[in-house]
């Protein structure tokens, strides 16, 4: 039905309006952007010195709106050059602080300076002897004065018409982000040829092109929304669950060493909901036993060809391929791994299976390598704080 002469009065007036306010937001975030610019002073110069130097990484952290901000950050920090991850907050009280060092820099970002999950971290992070640089709008605030280095990111109003939401405030934030990246970047110069061996092949989100003889650099970040869709996680025995080492008897029995911590979290994953396979061309009595042990619902032995075999657990699980993760460390997982959502490999891995990986591990195949990417998938599908409760429980009343 076409429009009456009043209705199409109304629907260009509503145009009007929303292209208004879109100039108006546009052009009031550049306003604040250029304040900020124009406000910069040593404590900048003296981040950008202070990560550029740095031997350890850049650990990036924040909640809510800062933490998604945060997240870009240190995708950017990677990017050209500098070694740096996101942390939540949260995890990082409950465990992930294990993962910062003396030699590291952490970014810590919140908007009022006072975000409770931040500010816990502060007396810890302070006792491991990592350097805090945080960024807030307000300087006086309690995260401003216990950082190393506090950068401003205050805004004389949000682009918002409530004045509520994060606008302009978190655009200051991502801005700021970019600059110590890129003076980073300038001090250490980093050169095209650099960015093209982090970049040229794209292994972390690109597949089909010529293998890179450079370990994709781990960037769980990246593959959020990969891990919250795995129901299955596929893994290979020897390189994976166990070193790659093997040990023959006398009597010509093999004999494997497989980690604690693997099986703890392979059981962990599954009472989390995911379900687990092993897919192996050896056939051996002991991993049978580890399977069952360990709660293992598809085991396929002596599966020379390993895509025959994906493609046979996806017929009997019902599941997608982007609904699996394959974690192997040679060339013959290859073909399952490059069907599945999510390929894992160990850092001992062959080049060509790390080149074509989404994410290396941080340890090595056979030590602890397992528990890495269950409790990845844990806390990526929000499940490793339930996981872990009954063990804190009994901690406390042990206490």
């Amino acid at each position: 039905m076409p429009l009456s002469d009043h209705q199409n009065a109304q629907s260009q007036a509503s145009a009007a309006a929303c292209l208004q306010l879109a100039r108006a937001t546009l052009s009031h975030e550049a306003d604040e952007l250029q304040a900020i610019a124009s406000q910069l002073d040593h404590a900048f110069s003296d981040a950008v010195s202070r990560i550029a130097q740095c031997k350890g990484r850049v650990v990036v952290t924040g909640m809510g709106k800062s933490g998604h901000v945060g997240g870009k950050i240190a995708s950017t920090f990677c990017s050209t050059g500098t070694p740096a991850f996101f942390v939540h907050p949260h995890d990082m009280s409950h465990g992930d602080l294990g993962m910062v060092g003396a030699d590291d820099i952490v970014l810590a970002l919140s908007n009022s300076g006072e975000s409770p999950e931040v500010l816990a971290l502060v007396a810890p992070l302070q006792r491991l002897g990592a350097h805090i640089i945080a960024i807030t709008a307000n300087k006086a605030s309690s995260l401003a004065n216990a950082a190393d280095i506090h950068l401003s990111a205050q805004v004389s109003k949000e682009a918002c018409p409530l004045g509520l939401a994060p606008t302009a405030s978190t655009t200051v934030a991502l801005a700021l982000g970019d600059a110590l990246a890129l003076c980073v970047l300038d001090q250490r110069d980093f050169t095209a040829e650099q960015w093209a061996e982090l970049h040229g092949d794209g292994p972390l989100v690109n597949r089909g092109q010529q293998p890179s003889q450079t370990a994709p650099v781990p960037a769980h970040f990246a593959i959020q929304a990969q891990l919250q869709a795995i129901k299955l996680l596929i893994l290979d025995v020897d390189g994976v669950m166990t070193d790659g080492g093997l040990t023959l008897g006398d009597d010509g029995q093999e004999y494997k060493t497989f980690h604690a911590h693997d099986g703890l979290g392979m059981k962990l994953l599954k009472a989390s909901g995911v379900e687990l396979a092993i897919i192996t061309g050896r056939t051996s009595e002991v991993v049978k036993k580890r399977a069952l042990s360990t709660g293992v619902a598809h085991f396929y032995q002596g599966a020379e060809d390993k895509l025959l075999a994906f493609q046979a657990l996806i017929a009997a699980s019902g599941l997608r391929p982007e609904q699996c993760a394959f974690m192997g460390d040679d060339v013959v997982d290859l073909p399952a791994m490059l069907q599945c959502g999510i390929a894992f490999a160990v850092p001992n891995a062959a080049d060509l299976v790390l080149a074509h990986a989404h994410y290396v591990t941080g340890k090595k195949g056979g030590h602890g390598a397992v528990r890495e990417v269950c409790e990845l998938i844990m806390r990526a599908q929000g499940q490793f704080d339930q996981q872990m409760a009954p063990f804190l429980i009994q901690s406390k009343l042990s206490n």
